[in-house]
């Protein structure tokens, strides 16, 4: 969702403040945006316990930034693409995602663009289809594999709930493929908990 202005307002007035050397007004935006920002790194890094070290690292540099100078770019934007910036940088390092296999993932299509019977299961649902099944770490291990900008548009469209304009600010890229990126990223998680609940209907019936 696109950020309401009485937030943006919010954050100017602590901005202004932060620069007249108000350390109370600092720790107001670092405790206000904290949890977003551990959220990206938890959500982003292959090590979730990373998360804590790439906030604070995310949250002083965007905080120094923005008590330096003015700046054109909200302070919610700016925050975020630093703490998307610090994972990529980070993931450039880890080795490089098994995207052929969450491909695999994505749904097939007959000649008359009908979901194939074979990937209709993964689409079912049911109140106890994941009774026996971890099916946030099965999200979590699906998201890891994903490429590092679908997870990235992923994170911030729906888990972040940001506009598609605003995530494309934060990631410099354009609104078109961020929800190319973000509808690709929700198709393979849904065949990857597809899969789980074919395999939780399975493991009841044996």
């Amino acid at each position: 969702m696109p950020m309401n202005p009485l937030e943006a307002h919010v954050d100017e007035v602590l901005l202004q403040r932060m620069r007249r050397g108000d350390e109370v007004a600092f720790a107001a935006l670092a405790t206000r945006y904290w949890g977003a920002v551990y959220r990206i790194g938890w959500n982003m890094l292959p090590d979730p316990s990373a998360a804590g070290e790439l906030a604070e690292a995310a949250m002083l540099s965007a905080l120094r930034s923005a008590g330096q100078s003015n700046c054109d770019v909200p302070f919610r934007t700016a925050l975020y693409r630093q703490a998307m910036s610090e994972s990529l940088v980070r993931l450039h390092s880890a080795p490089p995602p098994d995207t052929r296999s969450v491909g695999a993932l994505l749904p097939r299509f007959d000649a008359y663009g009908r979901l194939a019977s074979a990937d209709g299961e993964r689409f079912q649902s049911g109140a106890t289809a994941f009774g026996r099944f971890d099916a946030g770490t099965r999200i979590r291990d699906t998201l890891q594999n994903l490429d590092p900008l679908d997870r990235a548009a992923f994170v911030l469209r729906e888990i972040e709930q940001l506009s598609a304009d605003d995530t494309a600010a934060v990631l410099a890229i354009s609104p078109e493929s961020v929800r190319q990126r973000t509808h690709r990223a929700l198709l393979i998680l849904m065949g990857s908990l597809g899969e789980l609940h074919a395999a939780s209907r399975r493991a009841s019936l044996s």
